[in-house]
């Protein structure tokens, strides 16, 4: 299932994220949940804040949590998600933390994050993923025309312009559960009207990838909804 839902603030997506991930911890279920960086980091720390609210702490832990991709560097460097995340005051206490810098070399990290997210989606029983894309079309830390795109590994890294970076690779976003992408803001009006009218390359628009996925939902403020003509509009 692939579902545009237009809103104009974030408010509705995070409610629906944290009713759908309560539902779940509330039946006993495993999760792991996938996080991003950027502007929707906001979005995860009150969605965990509300989750907190009408989920017991034993039942909790049963929420696993990492990134969806990483900038390499130090543990707690400037551009570091997860140090964003924690400052924003994400609880990483209250949940199964899984961070990705850990102070290894960059090709042990690549390989301890490739097999954390093999355990984690072992252990689990629902596998959500959060992300936001960019105004290139990208989904996680996977670029356009990167190894992400093609990589038959989980977790993949690579240098690009900006950072280097750690990522989930598409191979493995494939295999979640139930996806929302939060995209808001006129820069996002192209990406998602290809996303949502055109069928094209993952390698041209990664974020394409969503449309593989079991059950996914796009919130976002830039394709408003056209309700179908009555006769009393003519």
């Amino acid at each position: 299932m692939f579902t545009f839902i237009y809103t104009q603030d974030t408010s509705k997506c995070i409610t629906d994220v944290s009713a759908k991930l309560v539902s779940y911890l509330n039946a006993d279920k495993k999760i792991l949940w996938l996080i991003p960086g950027g502007s929707n980091i906001v979005s995860a720390v009150e969605i965990l804040n509300m989750i907190k609210k009408q989920v017991d702490t034993n039942r909790l832990h049963n929420l696993v949590v990492t990134l969806t991709d990483e900038r390499y560097g130090p543990v707690g460097h400037v551009d570091s998600n997860w140090k964003q995340l924690i400052i924003a005051g994400f609880d990483t206490d209250s949940v199964q933390a899984i961070p990705v810098l850990t102070g290894v070399s960059f090709k042990e990290t690549v390989y301890n994050y490739d097999k954390n997210i093999k355990v984690a989606m072992k252990d689990s029983d629902v596998i959500v993923g959060l992300f936001g894309m960019g105004s290139d079309g990208h989904i996680a830390g996977v670029l356009p025309n990167t190894i992400g795109v093609i990589s038959k590994d989980l977790a993949c890294g690579y240098i690009s312009d900006k950072f280097t970076r750690i990522t989930l690779t598409l191979n493995m976003l494939k295999e979640i559960h139930v996806a929302y992408l939060f995209a808001f803001g006129k820069s996002k009006r192209g990406p998602l009207n290809d996303l949502k009218n055109k069928n094209i390359s993952l390698n041209e628009q990664p974020a394409q990838v969503l449309k593989l996925v079991a059950e996914s939902l796009v919130y976002q403020d830039q394709l408003p909804e056209v309700k179908p003509r009555t006769n009393t509009d003519i």
